[in-house]
């Protein structure tokens, strides 16, 4: 953060400049004189203003798969904000047994340096196993308070998987009334384990987000503001009364019509000026609104599907001890492995397809290995799975 200075609950922000020492001394003086002698900001002044309940906020945040794709960052769908636990040992997630009480340890965080997020809801819910499932079964919600950064707090539910076999995953999503940053808030934790023997094929469902067809596509615009035509019918009524009224030879009947007609003449005059504005702001705004949806549909359909493999590991590290560079650095798979197909349309009406990941695992033994499958459907993150292949 640049140099700033506190006053009466607001921060004033100014230009990039990192002070230290006596320069540190020197800046904080100048802050109180200019404060002391102005106490308000000049026209031309590169301070920012902010008023404290709006940069004063929490922000529960959890590892989110979503947002650091959307972000261009390489993703694991083993959250590593997520554990599951039985008798106390921690299980090789879906490597679980059929209708058996697990518990669910899930981290949160809070990015928020100032406020604590008091009273956070946690709500945990199992969907089908897959990228981009809709079908979500509720398992509980949680309230938490979570200290600020670099603080967490952890919370444990229980959960009686299902009584058929299959592949879950667990879906954790983070709520608070004052939430600073909800881009952050939803998590995944997919993941299987398999055996390898030379070609091992993992078979994973994708799930459509449109089964019902294509959102429709956002229409920039400029809305008549109403407000402004009555303003201009109220301030063109005063002044034909005021021009009825004053004069002296001037009779009820005068005033009265100068109103009406005073008023007509505002709401007509309000309504070409909205108009006119109207009109210059399409001029200027309809291209980038209408038309970067339209391009970007036509660019990417909705039901264009794409999947990425790649052998991206979580490298845990909080505080000051955490280094972006590192911890989101791409990674290539450890062995061959494909997806099959990994481009596809789905047809109207489809609700989800079933593809392959395909990995070229050695026979000799040695450590294991994971694999991302990343789905984006029409330029849109859909979801994934993590597969971890053991030697």
């Amino acid at each position: 953060m640049g140099c700033g200075c506190h006053e009466h609950g607001k921060i004033i922000l100014k230009k990039e400049y990192k002070p230290s020492g006596d320069a540190a001394n020197v800046r904080n003086w100048l802050c109180k004189f200019y404060l002391a002698l102005l106490k308000r900001k000049k026209r031309g002044d590169p301070c920012l203003y902010l008023p404290e309940d709006v940069i004063n906020k929490p922000d529960p945040a959890i590892y989110s798969q979503f947002l650091l794709m959307e972000l261009g960052q390489p993703v694991t769908w083993d959250n590593p904000d997520v554990a599951i636990f039985l008798g106390g040992v921690e299980q090789y997630t879906y490597d679980l047994r059929v209708n058996t009480e697990y518990d669910i340890t899930v981290t949160v965080h809070n990015s928020s340096r100032t406020k604590a997020a008091t009273n956070t809801l946690v709500h945990l819910r199992w969907i089908e196993f897959g990228a981009g499932a809709q079908i979500r079964h509720a398992i509980s919600t949680i309230s938490t308070n979570v200290p600020v950064f670099p603080g967490v707090s952890k919370v444990t539910s229980k959960w009686r998987t299902p009584a058929s076999a299959g592949h879950y995953c667990i879906e954790v999503e983070l709520e608070h009334p004052e939430d600073a940053n909800t881009a952050n808030n939803l998590g995944w934790n997919n993941t299987q384990v398999r055996e390898a023997n030379s070609e091992v094929r993992s078979v994973f469902r994708v799930y459509n987000r449109y089964p019902d067809g294509c959102p429709p596509v956002y229409k920039g615009g400029y809305k008549t503001r109403v407000s402004q035509i009555l303003g201009y019918t109220v301030i063109f009524s005063l002044i034909g009364f005021a021009y009825a009224f004053f004069p002296k030879d001037g009779n009820y009947k005068e005033v009265l019509t100068g109103f009406v007609v005073g008023g007509i003449v505002g709401a007509i005059v309000g309504f070409i000026r909205e108009k006119v504005v109207g009109s210059m702001k399409l001029n200027r705004s309809k291209r980038r609104h209408e038309k970067m949806a339209t391009i970007e549909r036509e660019k990417v359909s909705c039901n264009w599907v794409e999947i990425f493999v790649d052998g991206y590991l979580f490298k845990d590290a909080k505080g000051k001890e955490a280094h972006a560079e590192a911890m989101f650095a791409p990674k290539p798979t450890e062995w061959p492995a494909r997806v099959e197909p990994n481009t596809f349309v789905f047809n109207p009406g489809e609700a989800f397809r079933d593809v392959i990941l395909i990995v070229d695992a050695p026979d000799e033994a040695g450590p294991p290995a994971n694999f991302n499958c990343n789905v984006w459907q029409g330029g849109v993150p859909s979801g994934g799975i993590t597969v971890t292949i053991n030697r």
